[in-house]
């Protein structure tokens, strides 16, 4: 039985199911799987005692709340004490942290269970595909020939399988949502900095967000309000989100004639579903657009060449091809650019803060314009897949605005509807996620 994480603590707090029954179900889903690549590495052992302890604490009445004994998935990105942090890479094989990342002891505070092992990603999380990885790339859940979405893939994987209950991952273009998308699950990228970046090994500390995978919204909140992103858990979805006077944007762009038509019809479906609601729904490309793309391919490519630069120089072939080949050609980036870029990124926040938002509430688009695409393929209709893929995505992490993508379709379509809100105002951008869930029914 599949139950959510409210649910299961209940259970373990009633005594009729126990934290080590919940694991054993979570190596079994594990092993069914193993061919997706979700995971990098195992300890079972140690996830197996974890779970004997947090049976004890429900046993005592002395439980840490409702992530205790829940197993909970790390991308290989996340500092873990003694334990192998490699980003997927040949070169970080025998990384072993001596501290967990901040929001990795967060989760052992509340008693979260994330010793099952570590999760796969494109190697260094520096591609939206998940394809290259030096444990394998990572396969769609639903179609093991097609792109599970990366970079943090594995993350996912393992969400979507139930091998985890929700899972952490990175994003620094879309790394978060586009896995989720096509995992047909839920992620949320939160504002810039509002989880704990420190310990996280980095791919362009200026985009880079901490973010949360969960197979259900309801999950997705549990994990959020555990993290201090919002305070009443019980009453998101009943709130009145207080949209009189707004309008919500329809994303769309100069690639919108490139957006799989399965894609287009239910976008347009739930644009109806959204003008039930009597909301003002404008379509609109992006404003300053090609600013924002131009600004984030600068600064991403400038602080992922910085931060190889040694290892380009010492051990360039232990990099998966496609890697090496992104941080060669960014390598040679004037610093005159990168920093007009920043100076530009801080341009543009003022302006959708000033100017956007003044009228608007939120944004919304397809998280991914295409349906998960096969395994080998670098492009179509002419496009790099990897630009089609992060096209609605990485703009928001350069502006730092928190952003969502649920399911849209069946989650085995692989479609996502993302949504985007003002800076800080996760609470409201659940809340409209459930309203939109609950009109979409």
């Amino acid at each position: 039985m599949i139950d959510s994480i409210r649910n299961y603590h209940q259970r373990f707090r009633a005594g009729k199911f126990t934290p080590r029954d919940l694991i054993e179900e979570s190596i079994v889903r594990i092993e069914e799987n193993a061919e997706l690549h979700a995971f990098v590495s195992l300890d079972l052992a140690r996830a197996r005692r974890e779970a004997d302890s947090a049976r004890e604490r429900y046993r005592t009445g002395l439980d840490r709340g409702i992530l205790d004994g829940i197993p909970i998935g790390l991308k290989d990105l996340f500092n873990t004490r003694g334990i192998a942090t490699t980003a997927a890479s040949k070169i970080l094989l025998d990384h072993i942290p001596e501290e967990d990342a901040p929001v990795v002891q967060d989760l052992h505070g509340l008693g979260a269970n994330t010793f099952l092992g570590k999760l796969n990603l494109h190697e260094f999380a520096f591609s939206p595909t998940g394809t290259a990885s030096y444990f394998g790339p990572m396969k769609n859940p639903h179609d093991p020939t097609r792109m599970a979405g990366g970079s943090s893939g594995g993350s996912g994987i393992a969400t979507a399988t139930h091998m985890v209950k929700a899972a952490l991952g990175t994003d620094t273009g879309g790394s978060v949502r586009i896995p989720a998308a096509f995992c047909g699950i839920y992620g949320l990228k939160p504002t810039y900095d509002r989880l704990n970046r420190q310990g996280v090994l980095p791919l362009s500390w200026t985009l880079d967000h901490v973010g949360i995978l969960a197979d259900t919204l309801e999950d997705l909140m549990v994990m959020s309000s555990c993290f201090g992103l919002h305070e009443d858990l019980t009453g998101i979805p009943n709130q009145p989100i207080g949209l009189a006077g707004k309008r919500v944007l329809w994303l769309q762009d100069a690639l919108w004639d490139k957006v799989d038509e399965d894609v287009q019809r239910v976008m347009r479906q739930t644009i109806q579903q959204l003008m039930t609601l009597s909301v003002d729904v404008l379509p609109t490309e992006l404003p300053r657009a090609g600013e924002i793309r131009a600004s984030q391919q600068v600064i991403l490519g400038a602080e992922a060449a910085n931060y190889h630069w040694s290892w380009l120089q010492s051990r360039a072939e232990d990099y998966q091809p496609d890697v090496r080949e992104r941080l060669t050609t960014r390598a040679s980036l004037l610093a005159i650019h990168y920093i007009e870029a920043l100076r530009r990124r801080q341009e543009l926040i003022a302006f959708y803060h000033d100017t956007v938002f003044s009228d608007v509430a939120f944004m919304v688009s397809p998280t991914v314009p295409i349906r998960p695409p096969k395994l080998e393929v670098q492009t179509m209709a002419g496009v790099d897949v990897r630009q089609l893929l992060t096209v609605w995505t990485a703009p928001f992490n350069l502006l730092g605005l928190p952003a969502i993508t649920v399911p849209m379709g069946r989650p085995e379509e692989g479609m996502g509807l993302q949504i985007v809100a003002p800076w800080g105002q996760e609470e409201r951008l659940l809340r409209f996620a459930s309203v939109m869930l609950s009109y979409g029914r």
